[in-house]
Formats: structure tokens, C-alpha cells, sequence
């Protein structure tokens, strides 16, 4: 035994964390333009066109070497306000304030703070989601997580009739969902939303909305998705939503995130965050403040979703035409959810063509990762024959990662003749 970790917990690597550190046994470096991550949850970060102007210089003044509030700086926290105010909630009475927002260092530590503000209570989540997820569940003994799987024959979409008898059944007194989701692509819109919303407030749960993907969707027409669109009191609905500057903005390094809802809730939240983390960067907030406004983001978003959209198409039909399947539908985010169970024997499971395409010095994420499990109660996952691609980097890493796809699949292929 390792004596110098008697008493610790012992969590397993979460799924990019496992995947970039493997990627690195075989010389991965991020410095290294040869290797390609279609792996990673992350959008480029550069200029595209049409979109807002990139931050290319920080200047901090003497006031902001101390720490910034816990809740964040008033400021930044109005103008998310005002963001959701103005884009969902032009026709309603009640409105969100700075007091309805809270601010924390990155995604994961926004909903590690809700989490640990929660009483002993059963959280539900959908399988598959957002990696991250499990961790955190398994972190916080506050919470019981129950989960919700969702049908591959469906294409792994939200199905209302049975979440409503999943919450009966066993009695969730709150949620937690990405949307658009992480790994598949999917979207909750419109009317289905609405009654997400408002089956959360009639069985009287928490509905913790994770909304880092709410401007990158693919519809006809120019389109972004909130749950506070269909919140009718936003004192009295418990209904949580999550994003921040890390994907909407793209902006991931900068780790400002927030959540908006109730006040009640939100002086929870700023109340763990005081002693679980001590609040965001303070100078990166305050540059943020002239980021996060209404016109800022319809113009990052239209460009967004003309540049994401012919990304994903390119490597939607360059995957399809390799022999991968489609297992969702992508309208959000920028994620495949691939099957690979056609694929030729050697690689048609997830870990075994992670490690193939490792030597061709690309990366991508296994299924497995997405099979959220905390506590590990099931011992083998239903996601062997899945794996996720990312279409978040730039065009060019895309077409010279798929080509190098294609050279492995065609070799084992070749081998199978």
C-alpha cells in the first residue's frame, strides 16, 4: 500500500484527461502542429469571419491584483443579465438582474458549486452526456446520482413520457442536462423544451441547464436556444442555466463562466464558492465586461454558425463515405457521435481505434467516457462501438485528420480481403 495516499479517495482520470495523457505516451505536445486533436472539446480559437475581434492584449491596472467578489464583479454579472433578458425575455414580467448571476473560474467549477449547495437529495442525468459529469457526481456525497438512458434507436434524443416516469420512479429532485448535449449533438428546442421546463416546475425539481453550445446550432434559420426563454418566474422556477466566455465566445483559456438563476439559489452558490474556490480571475473579468454584450454575441453567433455548420457537414459525410454512422442528430454543438461498430474488426470499438489513430498522431475520444457512471456501479459500458470527433478546430486540422482516418480504415480494411 502507498502510504502517502491512505485516506484519499481514488477518482478515475475523466475521459479528455485520459486521452490527452495517453496521447502524450506516444510524444502528443500541444506545441506540435503534426499531431491532430479531433478530441478535444475546444473551438478555435482564432479570427473567423464576420465574428467579433479577437482580444489580442490585456492591460491591468493596479486595482485588480486583488480578488474580485465571489459572485464576480457586478458589472460583467449585469451584462449577462441583460444578454438573457434581451434575447429571451423581451416579452416577459420578470426579468433577470446581476443578483439572478453568478461567476465562477470555468464550467466545471460552476456546477461543482450548485452541486455542493444542494441538500441530500437524487439528481438525475442522461447517459450519455458530458463527461465531467461523473466526476463531479462521485465527488459531492450531498447528491445520489440516478441515471436516465436514453435510446440509441431514437438516436439518443429526449424523451419526455419517460423522464416524467424516471422522475416518479425514482424520485429526482433535480436534473442535470446539456443542451445542445455533449457528445451527441442533439438539441432540446421549441415546444419540447418548454415542456422540459414545465415538468420541472409542476413535479417541483431542479433543472440544472448546461448552455455552454447555446449559439452553436444549425437550423435554417439563425437560431439560439435558452431554457430562460420558457422560465415564467425566474424567482420561483428552479431552473439553473450554465455558460460562459469558454465556448460561446471561444475564449476556453480564460476559464469566466457563470450561472443565472434564482436569487435565492445564486446566494447559495456564491455562499460554497467562498470556501470551494474564492471566485474567478479578477483581471480577466473585468476585460470581459466589454465582451459579454447583446450585440457582441449575435454577431459572434451568426458568424459562428455559417463556419461550424460547413465544418461539421465536411466531416459528417467525409465519416459516413469512411463507413461511420451517424448515431445522432448533430443540429448543435460541434460533435459526432459516431458508431463504429461497421468498421473492420481491429477497429470497430472505441479504444481500440483511439489507439490506432494514436500512431497516426491524431486524436479522438472513446464512447466509454460518456457512459456516465458515478461510484462505478456498472461494470461494463453500453458505449464500446461509439466514439466522438470534435469539428471544433480549424478546417485545415480537420481535412488532414480525416485523411489520416481514412489511411487507417482502408488498412484494416485491406487486411480484412
Amino acid at each position: 500500500m502507498n502510504n502517502s495516499l491512505l485516506g484519499f479517495k481514488e477518482y478515475e482520470k475523466a475521459g479528455v484527461i485520459y486521452v490527452m495523457e495517453r496521447a502524450a505516451e506516444y510524444g502528443f505536445d500541444y506545441k506540435n502542429r503534426t499531431w491532430l486533436n479531433l478530441g478535444q472539446g475546444a473551438a478555435e480559437v482564432g479570427h473567423i469571419k464576420g465574428a467579433i475581434d479577437r482580444v489580442t492584449q490585456i492591460d491591468v491596472d493596479g486595482n485588480q491584483h486583488g480578488y474580485a467578489p465571489v459572485s464576480g464583479l457586478k458589472e460583467l454579472r449585469e451584462n449577462v443579465a441583460t444578454i438573457y433578458n434581451d434575447l429571451f425575455r423581451k416579452d416577459k414580467h420578470s426579468r433577470y438582474s446581476y443578483e439572478n448571476v453568478n461567476i465562477a473560474g470555468g464550467g466545471r467549477m460552476v456546477i461543482s458549486r450548485i452541486i455542493a449547495s444542494m441538500g441530500k437529495i437524487n439528481i438525475g442525468y442522461f447517459v450519455p452526456d458530458y463527461a465531467s459529469y461523473e466526476g463531479i457526481l462521485s465527488s459531492f456525497n450531498n447528491v445520489k446520482p440516478m441515471p436516465i438512458f436514453l435510446d440509441s434507436d431514437s438516436l439518443f434524443k429526449y424523451d419526455h413520457e419517460k423522464l416524467k416516469k424516471e422522475i416518479k420512479q425514482k424520485k429526482l429532485k433535480a436534473l442535470i442536462l446539456s443542451n445542445p448535449s455533449n457528445p451527441t449533438g442533439n438539441v432540446i428546442l421549441g415546444d419540447d423544451l418548454k415542456k422540459l421546463i414545465s415538468l420541472a416546475r409542476r413535479e417541483k425539481i431542479y433543472l440544472i441547464v448546461d448552455e455552454f453550445y447555446f449559439n452553436f446550432i444549425y437550423e435554417e434559420k439563425f437560431k439560439l436556444v435558452s431554457a430562460t426563454e420558457f422560465v415564467e418566474d425566474t424567482e420561483n422556477d428552479f431552473v439553473i442555466v450554465i455558460s460562459g466566455l469558454s465556448k460561446a465566445w471561444r475564449y476556453s483559456g480564460w476559464r469566466v463562466c457563470w450561472a443565472v438563476g434564482p436569487k435565492k439559489i445564486m446566494d447559495l452558490v456564491a455562499n460554497v464558492g467562498s470556501f470551494l474556490d474564492g471566485g474567478a480571475n479578477n483581471p480577466l473579468q473585468k476585460v470581459a465586461i466589454k465582451l459579454v454584450t447583446t450585440k457582441n454575441i449575435l454577431k459572434e453567433s451568426h458568424s459562428i454558425q455559417k463556419h461550424f455548420k460547413a465544418k461539421r457537414d465536411y466531416m459528417l459525410s467525409r465519416l459516413e463515405a469512411m463507413g461511420f454512422v451517424s448515431n445522432s442528430e448533430p443540429g448543435g454543438a460541434f460533435y459526432l457521435w459516431m458508431n463504429i461498430k461497421n468498421l473492420p474488426e481491429g477497429i470497430n470499438e472505441g479504444t481500440k481505434l483511439f489507439e490506432e489513430l494514436l500512431k497516426e498522431k491524431v486524436i479522438i475520444v472513446p464512447g466509454k467516457f460518456f457512459d456516465l457512471n458515478p461510484h462505478k456501479r456498472r461494470k461494463k459500458s453500453n458505449f464500446r462501438h461509439h466514439v466522438r470527433f470534435s469539428y471544433g478546430p480549424k478546417m485545415e486540422v480537420l481535412e488532414k485528420g480525416l485523411d489520416r482516418v481514412e489511411k487507417v480504415v482502408k488498412k484494416f480494411k485491406k487486411a480484412e480481403v
